[in-house]
């Protein structure tokens, strides 16, 4: 049997090497987040806004190319379709009211980390509902997995999203109620 010192001294040994391990870890998380961050800044998102400039003045849509960079290292690139008329007028006996569609774009998003995720968020036609618009991810990626055909294939997937918000009645059926 060992005498007790070695045993408390082996454990302690132990847990000095996974302390240790531990914060060899999280230190290359720290070079990571910044990697990633650098990244972002000289290649990912230059690309991104060539590329999706490029693609939204080859395919004449309503869509504009955007960026929000109001939070450093939380910024994203964004295809957005302009506000317009949805077609839907509320009328009363003393006014008409053009309701507008909005929104509807496809967002590349620097996360905490620096990832990027790319997501969708649905067109909503104002003041038609209470609800929040709705919004889907696709995915999580590393800076350096913005290639042009993973950005083709986000867009496919948007346009087909917006393609199916188009045309399928999924809003709920009914009147506008009106609050008082």
């Amino acid at each position: 049997m060992l005498p007790v010192t070695c045993v408390s001294l082996n454990a302690f040994n132990k847990r000095m090497e996974n302390i240790t391990n531990l914060a060899a870890q999280y230190a290359h998380s720290l070079l990571k987040t910044q990697d990633r961050r650098q990244h972002w800044q000289l290649n990912s998102k230059p690309f991104l806004l060539k590329y999706l400039n490029g693609i939204a003045e080859k395919c004449k849509l309503k869509w504009k190319v955007g960026v929000n960079e109001i939070l450093q290292n939380l910024e994203s690139v964004y295809l957005v379709f302009d506000a317009e008329p949805s077609g839907i007028v509320e009328q009363s006996q003393f006014s008409l009211v053009q309701k507008m569609k909005v929104g509807g774009f496809l967002s590349y998003s620097q996360t905490r980390n620096g990832q990027i995720v790319v997501w969708i968020n649905f067109p909503c036609i104002d003041g038609m509902s209470d609800e929040k618009t709705k919004a889907e991810m696709l995915e999580t990626i590393e800076p350096e997995e913005l290639t042009e055909e993973n950005v083709n294939r986000y867009i496919e997937k948007f346009l087909h999203e917006m393609i199916q918000w188009e045309n399928d009645a999924r809003d709920e059926i009914g009147f506008v109620r009106h609050k008082h």
